[in-house]
């Protein structure tokens, strides 16, 4: 029992563990990208993509009140066979592998870029890992706890960014409402939603929860609700802070904002924010270790050997991408396949937990 509990959380923790790993280096530069598409409505689109994630929540919800206490993995096993459910195992554990090997070098070309240029890549690479992969070998309630704690850095970028209202906003930018046509904000949403990724912790995280009997759907949907209006916010206030012509030329808009406000106490607020927002970034490294790891295996000294070595795959993807002039290509494999592993598969094996319950009852007829 003891030992349980050790590797539990608390429901208020989960949160705190979907919430830091879903926000990330997506924001920096989500108001461009979404902006290319939904113009003015931008942040409808972010509230679009919000909703349709939280569709997906419920499918989730469902699929893990069927089958209690057991993970993503336990679950595929189950459902597939030992064999088919390895395998699909393993190619979850690829997944977060690259997921966490892109999320790293976007991180590291933008500290070389905003923060410490003359830093060679491979020593940003490193300090980057290490410190991941000495989180992701706790046990999870620690992890748990450091999110939690950091989490009130959240509070203070927040208010960080009230200080852009002082200067001229036009909210003109955003108006009328609508302009640009239900087809292009769905366009942004789509965009949004790679921006927002990391609430697929819940299907490996949430059997750790103390009681888990009750349903997790209200915990889901807060956490999911709080990166919405996170986002929102933040693209909301890139939109009526600059110009359309200028959100195109703009690669990370929110750093920019911040790069403009000059103080006699405070300067380059652009890299205060930057370095409060190295933590929630190696949150999300920390989280996908983690989902590689538990992806293959729920034994704590295989667990800890399978996160060295996923630490050092994805030290040398990183490497690898960040020597290319171009990650796009990479980038667009690695969006379908999080479409099809983290989107249309549990809706399949949710569908599939149906036939497994009739054929249960046909069994004890």
């Amino acid at each position: 029992m003891e030992t349980v509990l050790n590797h539990s959380v608390t429901r208020p923790q989960l949160f705190f563990l979907i919430v830091k790993t879903q926000i990330g280096i997506g924001l920096l530069s989500l108001p461009s990208k979404i902006q290319s598409s939904a113009k003015g409505d931008a942040w409808i689109s972010v509230l679009m993509a919000g909703a349709a994630i939280q569709l997906l929540l419920i499918v989730y919800s469902q699929l893990l009140r069927k089958f209690p206490n057991q993970t993503l993995s336990d679950i595929t096993i189950r459902l597939f066979g030992v064999y088919i459910g390895k395998a699909v195992n393993f190619i979850y554990y690829v997944l977060f592998v690259l997921i966490a090997g892109y999320a790293i070098t976007l991180y590291v070309r933008l500290v070389h870029i905003w923060m410490l240029p003359m830093t060679p890549g491979w020593v940003l690479l490193l300090l980057i890992i290490g410190t991941g992969i000495y989180l992701a070998l706790e046990n999870l309630r620690v992890i748990a706890r450091f999110f939690v704690l950091t989490s009130v850095l959240f509070g203070l970028l927040i208010l960080i960014s009230t200080l852009n209202f002082t200067n001229e906003l036009q909210v003109a930018n955003i108006l009328p409402v609508g302009e640009s046509g239900f087809a292009h904000m769905v366009q942004g949403s789509e965009k949004t939603v790679f921006a927002m990724f990391g609430f697929e912790v819940i299907l490996y995280f949430a059997a750790q929860v103390q009681n888990n009997g009750k349903s997790l759907i209200r915990v889901f949907s807060f956490a999911n609700g709080f990166v919405t209006l996170f986002y929102a916010y933040f693209v909301f206030l890139c939109l009526i802070g600059f110009s359309p012509k200028v959100l195109e030329r703009v690669n990370e808009p929110v750093l920019y904002m911040f790069k403009g406000l000059t103080y006699q106490l405070f300067d380059r607020l652009d890299l205060i924010f930057l370095a409060i927002w190295i933590i929630p970034m190696t949150a999300t490294i920390v989280s996908y270790l983690c989902l590689a790891g538990k992806s293959l295996t729920a034994n704590q000294s295989s667990y800890r050997k399978l996160i060295w070595f996923s630490g050092v795959l994805v030290y040398l993807l990183g490497l690898y991408l960040s020597s290319m002039e171009s990650i796009d290509l990479f980038r667009k494999w690695v969006e379908y396949g999080y479409l099809a592993m983290i989107a249309a598969l549990p809706f399949l094996l949710w569908l599939a937990s149906f036939l497994l319950k009739n054929k249960k009852k046909v069994g004890s007829a």
